[in-house]
C-alpha cells in the first residue's frame, strides 16, 4: 500500500529525475576509481532522491505555499545543479575528450569547421550582438513558457513543459557521461577584435567563465532545450510562440557563431528536441 501511494504522488518529471539520480550513482559506484570524493556524490543522490519521494507525498490539504512551489519547480533548478556537476563525472569512464572525433567527422561534412570560419566571414559588431543576445535568451527561456503557464494557472501544461525540458536535458547529461567533448569554447581560439566588444557578447563570456560545463558539448543542451520549449509554446500558447520563436531560432545559429558548440553539436541537440517532442506526451501520459 505505501509503495502504490508512491507511485501515484510521483509526477512524471519526479520519475525522470528519479532515474537520473539512481543511474548516475550506479555509475558513480561502477567507475569511482576515477572521481575523488566518490561517496559524496552516492549519498547526494540518495539524499535528493529521499527528499522528492517527501515531497510527493505531503498531503495536498496541507501543503504550504512555499513547498508547493518546490514541489512545481524543483525539477527546472535540477537543470544548474546536474549541469555544473557533469565535468567530474564525465571524466569517471573516459579520461580523454572526443573532440578530435567530433571535429575531423565536421571537417569532412562541411569541408571545415563552421564555429571558426561564420564569425570570421560574418564579421559584424550588430550580427554578433544580435546573436549573442540570442544566446543569453536561453537562461529566460527556459524558465519564460513555464513561468507563464504556471501563473495563469494552466498546471497541466505547465508540468508537461516541464517534463520535455528534464527529460531532454537529462538525456543530454547521459550522453554526456557516456560521449564527453569539450567544444570550440574550450578547442578554438575566442573570438577577437571589434565583434568581442559589445555588451551582450561580454555578458554572455563572464556568465561562462563563472558557469561553463566541460564535456558538455555534443549535443547542443542549449538547442534542445531552446527547441522544444518553442516546440511547446507553439503547442499551448500562440503569443508566446510568436515571441520566443525568433529566439528560438537565432539560439541554434547563435551556439555555432559565437563559437559554443560545433555545428554538428546543433543539429543533433535541435534533432534531439524534436524527437523528444513527438515522444514526450505518450511518455508523459505512461508516468502518470
Amino acid at each position: 500500500m505505501y509503495a502504490s501511494n508512491i507511485i501515484d504522488a510521483l509526477h512524471p518529471s519526479d520519475w525522470i529525475t528519479i532515474v537520473y539520480l539512481a543511474l548516475t550513482g550506479i555509475l558513480t559506484c561502477i567507475f569511482h576509481k576515477n572521481l575523488r570524493w566518490w561517496g559524496i556524490y552516492v549519498v547526494c543522490r540518495v539524499g535528493a532522491i529521499y527528499g522528492i519521494l517527501w515531497l510527493a507525498l505531503i498531503p495536498e490539504d496541507s501543503v504550504s505555499l512555499p513547498l508547493q512551489v518546490l514541489r512545481d519547480w524543483y525539477p527546472i533548478a535540477t537543470i544548474l545543479i546536474f549541469y555544473l556537476e557533469i565535468p567530474p563525472l564525465a571524466k569517471m569512464a573516459r579520461e580523454k575528450y572526443l573532440d578530435d572525433k567530433v571535429m575531423e567527422f565536421e571537417g569532412r561534412l562541411f569541408n571545415g569547421q563552421p564555429s571558426m570560419y561564420l564569425s570570421e566571414r560574418f564579421s559584424s559588431k550588430w550580427l554578433s550582438e544580435l546573436l549573442h543576445l540570442f544566446y543569453f535568451s536561453y537562461y529566460p527561456i527556459v524558465f519564460g513558457l513555464a513561468g507563464r503557464l504556471y501563473f495563469q494557472g494552466r498546471h497541466e501544461a505547465f508540468h508537461e513543459v516541464v517534463f520535455g525540458e528534464i527529460l531532454t536535458f537529462n538525456l543530454c547529461l547521459s550522453w554526456y557521461i557516456v560521449m564527453p567533448v569539450l567544444g570550440p569554447y574550450y578547442v578554438f581560439e575566442k573570438i577577437r577584435g571589434p565583434i568581442a566588444e559589445g555588451p551582450f557578447f561580454r555578458l554572455v563570456h563572464m556568465i561562462l567563465s563563472m558557469a561553463a560545463s566541460k564535456g558538455t558539448a555534443f549535443p547542443s543542451s542549449h538547442c534542445a532545450i531552446g527547441v522544444i520549449v518553442v516546440l511547446y509554446a507553439a503547442r499551448y500558447d500562440p503569443v508566446a510562440f510568436a515571441i520566443m520563436c525568433p529566439f528560438g531560432v537565432g539560439l541554434v545559429v547563435s551556439t555555432v557563431y559565437a563559437r559554443m558548440h560545433y555545428l554538428v553539436d546543433a543539429i543533433l541537440g535541435t534533432v534531439l528536441a524534436i524527437i523528444i517532442f513527438g515522444a514526450a506526451p505518450y511518455l508523459y501520459r505512461l508516468l502518470l
